[in-house]
Protein backbone atom coordinates (compact mmCIF):
# COMPACT_ATOMS: atom_id res chain seq x y z
CA UNK A 1 0.00 0.00 0.00
CA UNK A 2 1.37 3.60 -0.77
CA UNK A 3 2.54 6.21 1.59
CA UNK A 4 -0.10 8.31 0.60
CA UNK A 5 -2.81 6.67 1.70
CA UNK A 6 -5.27 8.84 3.97
CA UNK A 7 -5.40 8.26 7.42
CA UNK A 8 -9.30 7.49 8.58
CA UNK A 9 -9.02 10.29 11.45
CA UNK A 10 -10.32 13.89 10.21
CA UNK A 11 -7.73 16.82 11.32
CA UNK A 12 -9.22 20.18 11.26
CA UNK A 13 -8.10 23.52 12.62
CA UNK A 14 -7.66 24.22 16.63
CA UNK A 15 -9.56 27.50 17.83
CA UNK A 16 -7.42 29.21 20.85
CA UNK A 17 -10.19 31.75 22.32
CA UNK A 18 -7.18 32.59 24.64
CA UNK A 19 -4.85 34.32 22.42
CA UNK A 20 -4.41 37.90 21.92
CA UNK A 21 -4.20 39.51 18.86
CA UNK A 22 -2.76 42.82 17.81
CA UNK A 23 -4.57 43.99 14.75
CA UNK A 24 -4.15 47.01 12.83
CA UNK A 25 -7.70 48.95 12.86
CA UNK A 26 -9.03 52.12 11.08
CA UNK A 27 -11.08 53.94 13.42
CA UNK A 28 -12.88 56.13 10.47
CA UNK A 29 -13.91 52.89 8.49
CA UNK A 30 -15.99 51.43 11.43
CA UNK A 31 -18.93 53.08 9.97
CA UNK A 32 -20.23 53.38 7.07
CA UNK A 33 -20.00 57.38 5.55
CA UNK A 34 -24.01 57.46 5.75
CA UNK A 35 -23.79 56.16 8.92
CA UNK A 36 -26.35 58.09 11.72
CA UNK A 37 -23.79 58.76 13.76
CA UNK A 38 -21.42 60.62 11.12
CA UNK A 39 -24.28 62.64 10.69
CA UNK A 40 -25.23 63.48 14.64
CA UNK A 41 -21.07 64.98 14.76
CA UNK A 42 -21.39 66.85 11.87
CA UNK A 43 -24.54 68.43 13.45
CA UNK A 44 -22.81 68.77 16.75
CA UNK A 45 -19.16 69.82 15.09
CA UNK A 46 -21.45 73.14 13.84
CA UNK A 47 -22.96 73.88 17.81
CA UNK A 48 -21.53 75.79 20.27
CA UNK A 49 -20.98 73.74 23.14
CA UNK A 50 -18.57 76.25 25.21
CA UNK A 51 -21.48 76.89 27.98
CA UNK A 52 -20.45 73.03 29.18
CA UNK A 53 -16.27 73.65 29.69
CA UNK A 54 -17.21 75.90 32.82
CA UNK A 55 -17.44 72.60 34.78
CA UNK A 56 -14.25 71.23 33.65
CA UNK A 57 -11.20 71.04 35.73
CA UNK A 58 -8.87 69.79 33.76
CA UNK A 59 -7.08 73.13 32.15
CA UNK A 60 -3.47 73.87 29.83
CA UNK A 61 -0.86 74.44 32.31
CA UNK A 62 -2.42 72.22 34.90
CA UNK A 63 -1.81 69.19 36.40
CA UNK A 64 -4.42 66.37 35.90
CA UNK A 65 -6.27 64.06 33.59
CA UNK A 66 -8.04 65.86 30.24
CA UNK A 67 -11.56 65.49 30.17
CA UNK A 68 -13.82 64.59 27.84
CA UNK A 69 -14.79 67.42 25.13
CA UNK A 70 -18.65 68.21 25.09
CA UNK A 71 -19.39 67.49 21.54
CA UNK A 72 -17.81 64.06 22.41
CA UNK A 73 -19.87 63.31 25.08
CA UNK A 74 -23.04 65.29 23.71
CA UNK A 75 -22.67 63.08 20.67
CA UNK A 76 -23.15 59.82 22.23
CA UNK A 77 -25.95 60.84 24.48
CA UNK A 78 -28.04 61.90 20.88
CA UNK A 79 -26.84 58.67 19.67
CA UNK A 80 -27.89 56.55 22.30
CA UNK A 81 -31.06 58.17 22.25
CA UNK A 82 -31.37 57.52 19.06
CA UNK A 83 -30.41 53.64 19.43
CA UNK A 84 -33.04 53.35 22.64
CA UNK A 85 -30.18 53.72 25.18
CA UNK A 86 -30.98 55.45 28.25
CA UNK A 87 -28.61 54.11 31.43
CA UNK A 88 -25.08 55.65 31.68
CA UNK A 89 -23.91 51.84 32.55
CA UNK A 90 -25.35 50.48 29.44
CA UNK A 91 -23.84 52.95 27.66
CA UNK A 92 -20.54 53.06 28.88
CA UNK A 93 -20.35 49.50 28.39
CA UNK A 94 -21.51 49.24 24.51
CA UNK A 95 -18.64 52.05 24.06
CA UNK A 96 -16.15 48.89 24.09
CA UNK A 97 -17.63 47.56 20.97
CA UNK A 98 -21.08 49.16 19.19
CA UNK A 99 -19.41 50.47 15.95
CA UNK A 100 -20.70 54.13 16.26
CA UNK A 101 -20.30 54.62 20.17
CA UNK A 102 -16.14 53.64 19.59
CA UNK A 103 -16.18 55.74 16.09
CA UNK A 104 -17.71 58.83 18.43
CA UNK A 105 -15.63 58.28 21.24
CA UNK A 106 -12.36 57.33 19.10
CA UNK A 107 -12.19 54.23 21.05
CA UNK A 108 -11.97 56.28 24.32
CA UNK A 109 -13.89 54.56 27.34
CA UNK A 110 -15.91 56.65 29.33
CA UNK A 111 -16.91 55.75 32.54
CA UNK A 112 -20.84 56.15 33.81
CA UNK A 113 -19.95 58.99 36.07
CA UNK A 114 -19.43 61.14 33.32
CA UNK A 115 -22.28 59.89 31.11
CA UNK A 116 -24.83 60.42 34.00
CA UNK A 117 -23.35 64.04 34.92
CA UNK A 118 -22.96 64.98 31.54
CA UNK A 119 -26.69 64.37 30.90
CA UNK A 120 -28.47 65.69 33.79
CA UNK A 121 -25.93 68.29 35.17
CA UNK A 122 -25.84 71.22 33.47
CA UNK A 123 -29.38 72.19 32.86
CA UNK A 124 -28.76 75.65 31.19
CA UNK A 125 -26.24 74.81 28.99
CA UNK A 126 -28.35 71.89 27.48
CA UNK A 127 -31.61 74.02 27.05
CA UNK A 128 -29.14 76.69 25.34
CA UNK A 129 -27.81 73.66 23.28
CA UNK A 130 -31.71 72.84 22.37
CA UNK A 131 -32.27 76.30 21.11
CA UNK A 132 -29.14 76.70 19.25
CA UNK A 133 -30.94 73.12 17.58
CA UNK A 134 -33.82 75.06 16.73
CA UNK A 135 -32.25 77.84 15.03
CA UNK A 136 -30.21 75.79 12.86
CA UNK A 137 -34.17 73.88 11.84
CA UNK A 138 -35.56 77.59 11.27
CA UNK A 139 -32.79 78.44 9.29
CA UNK A 140 -33.18 75.51 7.32
CA UNK A 141 -36.76 76.60 7.03
CA UNK A 142 -37.94 73.26 8.92
CA UNK A 143 -39.61 75.34 11.92
CA UNK A 144 -42.21 78.33 11.12
CA UNK A 145 -44.36 78.48 13.97
CA UNK A 146 -47.31 79.09 11.98
CA UNK A 147 -49.38 76.74 13.89
CA UNK A 148 -48.45 74.40 17.10
CA UNK A 149 -50.35 72.01 18.45
CA UNK A 150 -49.57 70.99 22.03
CA UNK A 151 -49.96 67.39 23.58
CA UNK A 152 -48.90 65.67 26.56
CA UNK A 153 -48.09 62.45 27.40
CA UNK A 154 -46.78 60.74 30.89
CA UNK A 155 -44.01 58.98 31.46
CA UNK A 156 -43.06 56.73 34.71
CA UNK A 157 -41.01 57.93 36.64
CA UNK A 158 -37.97 55.83 38.25
CA UNK A 159 -39.75 55.15 41.87
CA UNK A 160 -41.77 52.43 42.89
CA UNK A 161 -45.11 53.16 44.37
CA UNK A 162 -44.00 51.43 48.00
CA UNK A 163 -41.79 54.96 48.40
CA UNK A 164 -44.88 56.84 48.78
CA UNK A 165 -45.31 57.72 52.71
CA UNK A 166 -47.11 59.62 55.06
CA UNK A 167 -45.84 63.03 56.73
CA UNK A 168 -45.22 61.00 60.03
CA UNK A 169 -43.10 58.34 58.28
CA UNK A 170 -40.64 60.36 56.09
CA UNK A 171 -40.19 62.69 58.99
CA UNK A 172 -38.90 59.81 61.09
CA UNK A 173 -36.59 58.93 58.47
CA UNK A 174 -35.55 62.20 58.09
CA UNK A 175 -34.42 62.20 61.58
CA UNK A 176 -32.07 58.99 61.04
CA UNK A 177 -30.71 60.49 57.98
CA UNK A 178 -29.64 64.14 59.85
CA UNK A 179 -27.72 61.65 62.69
CA UNK A 180 -26.36 59.47 60.11
CA UNK A 181 -25.20 62.39 58.64
CA UNK A 182 -23.38 63.64 61.36
CA UNK A 183 -21.95 60.45 62.77
CA UNK A 184 -20.27 60.58 59.14
CA UNK A 185 -18.82 63.60 59.46
CA UNK A 186 -17.61 63.86 63.13
CA UNK A 187 -16.06 59.96 61.73
CA UNK A 188 -11.85 60.29 61.70
CA UNK A 189 -10.82 58.54 57.83
CA UNK A 190 -9.24 55.12 58.39
CA UNK A 191 -7.13 52.72 57.06
CA UNK A 192 -10.18 50.96 55.76
CA UNK A 193 -11.49 53.66 54.62
CA UNK A 194 -9.95 56.06 52.26
CA UNK A 195 -11.20 60.26 52.74
CA UNK A 196 -12.42 59.69 48.93
CA UNK A 197 -15.18 56.68 50.02
CA UNK A 198 -15.68 59.15 53.13
CA UNK A 199 -16.85 62.22 51.08
CA UNK A 200 -18.80 59.64 49.03
CA UNK A 201 -20.19 58.50 51.73
CA UNK A 202 -21.37 62.09 53.02
CA UNK A 203 -22.86 63.08 49.57
CA UNK A 204 -25.10 60.29 49.44
CA UNK A 205 -25.87 61.12 52.86
CA UNK A 206 -26.62 64.60 52.34
CA UNK A 207 -28.76 63.97 48.96
CA UNK A 208 -30.71 61.29 51.17
CA UNK A 209 -31.74 64.55 53.67
CA UNK A 210 -32.45 66.46 50.87
CA UNK A 211 -34.89 64.20 49.00
CA UNK A 212 -36.77 64.21 52.42
CA UNK A 213 -36.67 67.29 52.90
CA UNK A 214 -38.34 67.73 49.45
CA UNK A 215 -40.86 65.02 50.32
CA UNK A 216 -42.08 66.82 53.29
CA UNK A 217 -42.18 69.89 51.15
CA UNK A 218 -44.21 68.51 49.21
CA UNK A 219 -46.74 67.14 51.18
CA UNK A 220 -47.28 70.54 52.68
CA UNK A 221 -48.01 71.85 49.18
CA UNK A 222 -50.43 68.82 48.49
CA UNK A 223 -52.22 69.66 52.06
CA UNK A 224 -52.82 73.26 51.25
CA UNK A 225 -53.63 72.32 47.39
CA UNK A 226 -56.38 69.82 48.69
CA UNK A 227 -60.10 70.59 47.96
CA UNK A 228 -61.29 67.17 48.51
CA UNK A 229 -60.92 64.34 50.41
CA UNK A 230 -59.47 66.40 53.20
CA UNK A 231 -59.39 63.32 55.49
CA UNK A 232 -57.09 61.32 53.69
CA UNK A 233 -53.24 62.20 54.14
CA UNK A 234 -51.16 63.11 51.54
CA UNK A 235 -48.20 60.79 50.18
CA UNK A 236 -44.78 61.65 48.92
CA UNK A 237 -41.91 59.86 47.52
CA UNK A 238 -39.19 59.42 49.59
CA UNK A 239 -36.85 58.35 46.38
CA UNK A 240 -38.42 61.44 44.11
CA UNK A 241 -40.61 64.03 45.77
CA UNK A 242 -41.04 65.33 42.46
CA UNK A 243 -43.23 62.26 40.61
CA UNK A 244 -46.88 62.41 41.06
CA UNK A 245 -49.54 59.32 40.61
CA UNK A 246 -50.61 59.62 37.01
CA UNK A 247 -53.02 57.75 34.97
CA UNK A 248 -50.95 56.45 32.35
CA UNK A 249 -52.54 55.37 28.42
CA UNK A 250 -53.16 51.44 29.77
CA UNK A 251 -55.45 52.99 32.32
CA UNK A 252 -52.60 51.95 35.11
CA UNK A 253 -52.25 54.45 37.89
CA UNK A 254 -48.22 54.71 38.79
CA UNK A 255 -45.63 57.70 39.24
CA UNK A 256 -44.97 59.66 36.39
CA UNK A 257 -43.98 62.22 35.47
CA UNK A 258 -46.48 64.91 32.48
CA UNK A 259 -44.44 65.91 29.23
CA UNK A 260 -45.82 68.68 27.46
CA UNK A 261 -44.49 69.36 23.45
CA UNK A 262 -45.28 72.10 21.32
CA UNK A 263 -44.86 70.70 18.18
CA UNK A 264 -44.60 73.08 15.01
CA UNK A 265 -46.84 72.92 12.51
CA UNK A 266 -45.13 72.87 8.77
CA UNK A 267 -42.97 69.42 9.74
CA UNK A 268 -44.02 68.14 12.59
CA UNK A 269 -40.77 68.91 14.55
CA UNK A 270 -40.49 69.83 18.54
CA UNK A 271 -41.07 73.61 19.49
CA UNK A 272 -40.36 73.47 22.79
CA UNK A 273 -40.63 70.86 25.64
CA UNK A 274 -40.79 70.65 29.34
CA UNK A 275 -41.87 68.39 32.46
CA UNK A 276 -44.66 68.97 35.15
CA UNK A 277 -45.72 66.84 37.66
CA UNK A 278 -49.49 68.08 37.36
CA UNK A 279 -51.16 65.24 36.16
CA UNK A 280 -53.82 67.31 34.69
CA UNK A 281 -53.54 69.34 31.47
CA UNK A 282 -55.45 72.15 32.35
CA UNK A 283 -53.36 74.47 33.24
CA UNK A 284 -50.75 74.04 30.51
CA UNK A 285 -51.63 75.48 27.33
CA UNK A 286 -50.74 79.05 28.63
CA UNK A 287 -47.35 78.82 29.80
CA UNK A 288 -46.70 76.91 26.20
CA UNK A 289 -47.74 79.96 24.87
CA UNK A 290 -45.50 81.99 26.70
CA UNK A 291 -42.45 79.42 26.69
CA UNK A 292 -42.65 80.02 22.91
CA UNK A 293 -42.73 83.70 22.84
CA UNK A 294 -40.00 83.97 25.49
CA UNK A 295 -38.10 81.78 22.67
CA UNK A 296 -39.04 82.83 19.12
CA UNK A 297 -40.56 86.76 19.95
CA UNK A 298 -43.76 86.13 19.37
CA UNK A 299 -47.35 84.20 20.27
CA UNK A 300 -48.12 81.51 17.41
CA UNK A 301 -51.01 82.72 15.04
CA UNK A 302 -52.49 79.69 15.76
CA UNK A 303 -52.61 76.83 17.92
CA UNK A 304 -54.37 73.03 18.69
CA UNK A 305 -55.41 71.08 21.71
CA UNK A 306 -57.69 68.46 22.53
CA UNK A 307 -59.92 68.72 24.96
CA UNK A 308 -58.44 68.28 28.19
CA UNK A 309 -56.54 71.39 27.84
CA UNK A 310 -59.96 73.57 27.48
CA UNK A 311 -61.85 75.35 29.70
CA UNK A 312 -62.91 78.86 30.40
CA UNK A 313 -60.06 80.05 31.42
CA UNK A 314 -58.07 78.63 28.95
CA UNK A 315 -60.28 79.86 26.48
CA UNK A 316 -60.12 83.37 27.50
CA UNK A 317 -56.22 83.29 27.84
CA UNK A 318 -55.77 82.43 24.28
CA UNK A 319 -57.90 84.81 23.31
CA UNK A 320 -56.26 87.45 25.36
CA UNK A 321 -53.04 86.54 23.22
CA UNK A 322 -55.00 86.90 20.36
CA UNK A 323 -54.07 82.94 19.28
CA UNK A 324 -56.37 81.49 17.27
CA UNK A 325 -57.64 78.57 19.12
CA UNK A 326 -59.15 75.20 18.02
CA UNK A 327 -60.33 72.40 20.51
CA UNK A 328 -63.06 70.23 21.35
CA UNK A 329 -64.97 71.80 23.87
CA UNK A 330 -67.79 73.45 23.13
CA UNK A 331 -67.86 76.37 25.61
CA UNK A 332 -70.64 75.60 27.41
CA UNK A 333 -73.10 72.69 28.88
CA UNK A 334 -76.63 74.32 29.87
CA UNK A 335 -78.18 71.43 30.86
CA UNK A 336 -75.78 70.35 33.22
CA UNK A 337 -76.77 72.40 36.52
CA UNK A 338 -79.83 70.63 38.69
CA UNK A 339 -80.17 67.82 36.01
CA UNK A 340 -81.52 64.92 38.16
CA UNK A 341 -81.48 60.89 37.79
CA UNK A 342 -84.02 59.63 34.99
CA UNK A 343 -86.21 63.29 34.16
CA UNK A 344 -88.52 63.02 31.88
CA UNK A 345 -87.26 65.30 28.55
CA UNK A 346 -90.13 67.63 28.91
CA UNK A 347 -88.31 68.88 32.09
CA UNK A 348 -85.18 69.78 31.21
CA UNK A 349 -83.84 73.06 31.24
CA UNK A 350 -84.61 74.36 27.75
CA UNK A 351 -88.13 73.64 28.76
CA UNK A 352 -88.42 76.68 31.26
CA UNK A 353 -89.09 79.66 30.20
CA UNK A 354 -87.80 83.21 31.90
CA UNK A 355 -89.92 86.57 33.03
CA UNK A 356 -87.37 89.03 32.77
CA UNK A 357 -89.77 91.90 34.26
CA UNK A 358 -89.99 89.52 37.30
CA UNK A 359 -86.36 87.54 37.73
CA UNK A 360 -88.19 84.26 37.43
CA UNK A 361 -88.13 81.25 35.74
CA UNK A 362 -91.34 79.51 34.88
CA UNK A 363 -91.41 75.58 34.27
CA UNK A 364 -93.59 73.51 32.27
CA UNK A 365 -96.04 73.34 34.91
CA UNK A 366 -96.65 77.28 35.30
CA UNK A 367 -94.73 77.13 38.70
CA UNK A 368 -92.48 79.67 38.83
CA UNK A 369 -88.62 79.55 40.32
CA UNK A 370 -87.37 82.52 42.44
CA UNK A 371 -83.82 83.90 41.20
CA UNK A 372 -81.76 82.01 44.74
CA UNK A 373 -78.09 83.14 43.79
CA UNK A 374 -75.44 83.73 41.64
CA UNK A 375 -71.83 82.68 41.21
CA UNK A 376 -69.07 84.17 38.68
CA UNK A 377 -65.71 82.42 37.34
CA UNK A 378 -63.50 84.14 34.78
CA UNK A 379 -65.39 84.31 31.43
CA UNK A 380 -68.57 83.15 33.28
CA UNK A 381 -72.00 83.95 35.44
CA UNK A 382 -74.43 81.53 36.54
CA UNK A 383 -77.34 82.33 37.88
CA UNK A 384 -79.58 79.90 39.92
CA UNK A 385 -83.30 80.00 40.46
CA UNK A 386 -84.68 77.58 43.27
CA UNK A 387 -89.01 76.91 43.21
CA UNK A 388 -90.64 76.52 46.61
CA UNK A 389 -90.61 73.13 48.40
CA UNK A 390 -94.12 72.91 48.95
CA UNK A 391 -95.57 73.92 45.11
CA UNK A 392 -92.53 70.87 43.97
CA UNK A 393 -94.74 68.56 46.83
CA UNK A 394 -98.07 68.97 45.28
CA UNK A 395 -96.85 68.96 41.81
CA UNK A 396 -98.63 66.38 39.93
CA UNK A 397 -95.60 65.74 37.61
CA UNK A 398 -92.62 65.69 40.16
CA UNK A 399 -92.11 61.97 39.46
CA UNK A 400 -91.22 63.64 35.96
CA UNK A 401 -89.55 67.08 36.78
CA UNK A 402 -87.28 65.98 40.18
CA UNK A 403 -88.20 62.02 41.23
CA UNK A 404 -84.88 62.39 43.31
CA UNK A 405 -84.85 65.31 44.77
CA UNK A 406 -85.07 65.45 48.56
CA UNK A 407 -87.30 69.05 48.95
CA UNK A 408 -85.76 69.02 52.85
CA UNK A 409 -83.46 71.98 51.25
CA UNK A 410 -85.84 73.28 48.39
CA UNK A 411 -87.75 72.51 45.45
CA UNK A 412 -86.27 72.06 41.61
CA UNK A 413 -83.96 74.23 41.19
CA UNK A 414 -82.31 75.57 37.52
CA UNK A 415 -79.80 77.50 36.39
CA UNK A 416 -78.67 79.41 33.22
CA UNK A 417 -74.98 81.06 32.00
CA UNK A 418 -74.11 84.37 30.97
CA UNK A 419 -70.45 83.60 28.78
CA UNK A 420 -67.67 85.97 28.23
CA UNK A 421 -68.18 87.70 24.45
CA UNK A 422 -64.63 86.03 23.56
CA UNK A 423 -66.60 81.99 24.78
CA UNK A 424 -69.41 82.49 22.95
CA UNK A 425 -67.06 83.14 19.53
CA UNK A 426 -64.66 80.10 20.35
CA UNK A 427 -68.06 78.01 20.78
CA UNK A 428 -69.55 79.40 17.97
CA UNK A 429 -65.95 79.13 15.43
CA UNK A 430 -66.36 75.48 16.60
CA UNK A 431 -69.22 74.33 15.09
CA UNK A 432 -68.32 75.43 11.82
CA UNK A 433 -66.94 72.87 9.21
CA UNK A 434 -64.01 74.57 8.04
CA UNK A 435 -62.66 74.98 12.41
CA UNK A 436 -62.87 70.94 12.53
CA UNK A 437 -61.37 70.93 9.44
CA UNK A 438 -58.58 72.55 11.07
CA UNK A 439 -58.92 70.55 14.15
CA UNK A 440 -58.53 67.14 12.77
CA UNK A 441 -54.64 67.93 12.27
CA UNK A 442 -53.81 67.97 15.80
CA UNK A 443 -53.76 64.74 16.41
CA UNK A 444 -51.61 63.07 13.27
CA UNK A 445 -49.35 66.81 14.45
CA UNK A 446 -49.45 66.59 18.11
CA UNK A 447 -49.35 62.74 19.09
CA UNK A 448 -46.96 61.38 16.47
CA UNK A 449 -43.38 62.93 18.13
CA UNK A 450 -44.94 61.35 21.69
CA UNK A 451 -45.37 57.87 19.90
CA UNK A 452 -42.23 58.22 18.79
CA UNK A 453 -40.08 58.86 21.67
CA UNK A 454 -41.98 56.21 23.46
CA UNK A 455 -41.60 53.39 20.66
CA UNK A 456 -38.24 54.67 18.87
CA UNK A 457 -36.52 55.92 21.50
CA UNK A 458 -37.73 53.92 24.02
CA UNK A 459 -38.19 56.53 26.46
CA UNK A 460 -41.27 54.87 28.65
CA UNK A 461 -39.48 55.62 32.11
CA UNK A 462 -36.83 57.70 33.32
CA UNK A 463 -33.42 56.76 34.01
CA UNK A 464 -33.25 59.88 36.38
CA UNK A 465 -35.08 61.14 39.77
CA UNK A 466 -36.10 64.82 40.31
CA UNK A 467 -38.03 67.54 38.20
CA UNK A 468 -34.63 69.20 37.01
CA UNK A 469 -33.11 66.17 35.74
CA UNK A 470 -36.26 64.73 33.92
CA UNK A 471 -36.45 67.50 32.22
CA UNK A 472 -33.01 67.31 30.87
CA UNK A 473 -34.22 63.68 29.71
CA UNK A 474 -37.09 65.45 27.84
CA UNK A 475 -34.89 67.57 26.09
CA UNK A 476 -32.51 65.02 25.09
CA UNK A 477 -34.93 62.89 23.81
CA UNK A 478 -36.94 66.19 21.69
CA UNK A 479 -33.57 67.16 19.96
CA UNK A 480 -32.76 63.11 19.42
CA UNK A 481 -36.35 63.94 17.77
CA UNK A 482 -35.93 66.82 15.84
CA UNK A 483 -32.17 65.68 14.59
CA UNK A 484 -34.28 62.48 13.25
CA UNK A 485 -36.56 64.16 11.65
CA UNK A 486 -33.86 67.23 10.02
CA UNK A 487 -31.73 64.16 8.60
CA UNK A 488 -35.06 63.13 6.52
CA UNK A 489 -36.29 66.09 5.36
CA UNK A 490 -32.86 67.88 4.56
CA UNK A 491 -30.08 65.17 3.99
CA UNK A 492 -26.77 66.91 4.21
Amino acid sequence: MSDNTASSKPRYLPIDRKQFFLDPLDVDRLIAEDHPARKIWRVVEQLDLSRFASEVRAVEGVAGRPSHSPQVLAAVWIYAFSKGLHSAREIARQIGYEPGLRWLTGLNPINHHTLSDFRAGQGEALRELFEQVLAMLTMKGLLTLERVAVDGTKIRADVGKKSFTKRDKIADHLKLAREHLDELERQESDEQVTQREKAARQRAAREREQRLEEALAEIERLRAAKKDNKDKEPQASSSDPDAAFMRLHDGGLAPAYNVQVSVDGAHGLIADVTVVNDPQDGQQIAPAMERLKQRWGNYPPQALADGAYTNLGSVLEMHERSIDYYSTWTGRNANAAGRGKQRHADYERDNFGFDAARNEMICPQGQRLAYHHKTEKKGRELYVYQAAAEDCRRCAARRKCCPNLNLKNGGRSVSFALYDAAIEAFDAKMKREEAQAIYKKRAPLAEFPNAWIKTKLKLRRFATRGLDRVQCEAIWAAMTFNLQRMFRLAPA
